[in-house]
C-alpha cells in the first residue's frame, strides 16, 4: 500500500468526491439529506483523505478512507473557539482493518494541536473505534420532556431561515444561563439548522406563554419522526435524566486547553504525569499551576518519574470536563456543564 497512497485535504472544488464513499459507508442518511450536507457544511469545512493514486501515480485516484472536520464556534467560560466535530470517518470496507483510519486520525490530530485547537469531538458509531487515539465520553444526551403545563404552551412554527435566525439569541441565553461549553448559536448557525432540519423533513416549534417565549421543539424524520431537540424553561420541563453516552472529545494542545481550567479556593502548583500516545507535546511530566482565573502548565521533560501521579489523556479530558470524578492527591472536583447536540 505504501507508495502508491497520498494523505492529503481535498480542495474545495474536489470535495464533492467524497459523497460517494459516505454513501457506500452511511447507507442511512437520505439523498437529500447529502444534498444539503455537500452544499452547507462543505462549504466552509476540511476533508482529510486517504488516496489511492491512479495508474500513472497522479492524484485524483479513489478515495478509499476520509474523516471531515466540521468546525463549529465554542463557548466555554468567556472564551470563544473555533473547535473541529469529526464526521464522516469512513473507510472502503476491502480497505478496513489496514491502518487507513489510524493514519488520518494521527495526521488530524497533529494539524490541530499546531493549531493550538483545545480538544476535538465526535459522536462515535463505536467508541472502542476511538479510546484507542485517547477520546473518552464527556457528555451524555438528557431525555428531556414536557410537562403537562408545557404541553399547553402555545405553538407558532418557524417558517423560514429568517426567523430561525433571530431564535439564536434567546438560545444562547438558555444555554449560557445552564452550561460552560456549548455551541453558538449565531445567525448562521441557527440558518443552517434550519436547513438541516428541513432536509430531513422537520417541523420546528418555537412555545410561547402568552406573549413571552418559553423554548423551542423540534421533529424531523421521512418515515418516523423523532425529536431532534427539546428547549425549554424549567417551569414546563421534566427533569431530564441522560439516556446514552453521546459525545467523546480528546483534548487535543494541553497548554490551550488548560487555559480554562480555574481552580475555587486557593492557588496550587502540582507536578502530573500524562499519558498520550499520539501527541508528544502533550506526554509526560508537567507543572500544573491552577489558580481561580485558569491554568498554566509547563513540560518538565518526556519521562516521568516512579511515584509520580499520572493519568491518561482520555481520562484527563473526562476529568477536567467534568464527566466523571477522578481522585487525585489534591482533592480537585471539576463542574461539568458541557452541552454539545450537534449532528452533523
Amino acid at each position: 500500500m505504501e507508495g502508491q497512497m497520498e494523505l492529503r485535504y481535498l480542495g474545495q472544488e474536489e470535495k464533492g468526491r467524497s459523497r460517494k464513499l459516505w454513501e457506500q459507508c452511511f447507507k442511512e442518511d437520505s439523498s437529500r439529506f447529502l444534498d444539503y450536507y455537500y452544499k452547507e457544511k462543505c462549504d466552509d469545512n476540511q476533508i482529510l483523505v486517504l488516496e489511492q493514486l491512479d495508474r500513472h501515480g497522479g492524484p485524483e485516484g479513489e478515495i478509499i478512507s476520509m474523516a471531515q472536520r466540521n468546525p463549529y464556534s465554542i463557548f466555554w467560560n468567556g472564551r470563544e473557539y473555533l473547535l473541529d466535530y469529526i464526521v464522516g470517518v469512513a473507510t472502503k470496507p476491502q480497505w478496513r482493518h489496514q491502518g487507513c483510519m489510524r493514519k488520518l486520525l494521527n495526521r488530524m490530530l497533529a494539524d490541530q494541536n499546531r493549531e493550538q485547537m483545545p480538544f476535538t469531538f465526535l459522536m462515535p458509531a463505536d467508541p472502542k473505534i476511538y479510546q484507542p487515539f485517547g477520546f473518552a465520553y464527556v457528555y451524555q444526551q438528557p431525555d428531556f420532556c414536557l410537562t403537562r403545563k408545557g404541553e399547553s404552551l402555545r405553538r407558532e412554527p418557524i417558517k423560514g431561515e429568517e426567523q430561525a435566525a433571530h431564535t439564536g439569541a434567546w438560545l444562547n441565553g438558555w444555554l449560557e444561563n445552564r452550561y460552560s461549553i456549548f455551541a453558538l448559536r449565531t445567525p448562521a448557525y441557527m440558518i443552517r439548522l434550519w436547513r438541516e432540519i428541513e432536509s430531513e423533513y422537520g417541523k420546528w416549534d418555537l412555545l410561547y406563554d402568552g406573549e413571552n417565549m418559553a423554548g423551542m421543539e423540534c421533529f424531523w424524520g421521512k418515515d418516523k419522526q423523532e425529536r431532534r431537540f427539546l428547549y425549554v424553561e424549567e417551569a414546563y420541563l421534566e427533569k431530564g435524566y441522560p439516556t446514552h453516552p453521546a459525545i467523546m472529545a480528546r483534548i487535543v494542545n494541553l497548554k490551550e486547553f488548560m487555559r480554562n481550567i480555574s481552580l475555587k479556593g486557593n492557588n496550587q502548583t502540582v507536578k502530573i504525569g500524562i499519558l498520550d500516545d499520539q501527541i508528544e507535546e502533550n506526554h509526560g511530566l508537567f507543572s500544573w499551576q491552577m489558580t481561580q482565573f485558569g491554568s498554566n502548565i509547563s513540560k518538565i521533560g518526556s519521562q516521568i518519574p516512579e511515584g509520580t501521579w499520572t493519568i491518561s489523556i482520555g481520562a484527563l479530558t473526562q476529568w477536567l470536563l467534568g464527566y466523571c470524578t477522578i481522585p487525585n492527591p489534591w482533592g480537585i472536583r471539576m463542574d461539568g456543564r458541557i452541552f454539545l447536540d450537534e449532528i452533523v
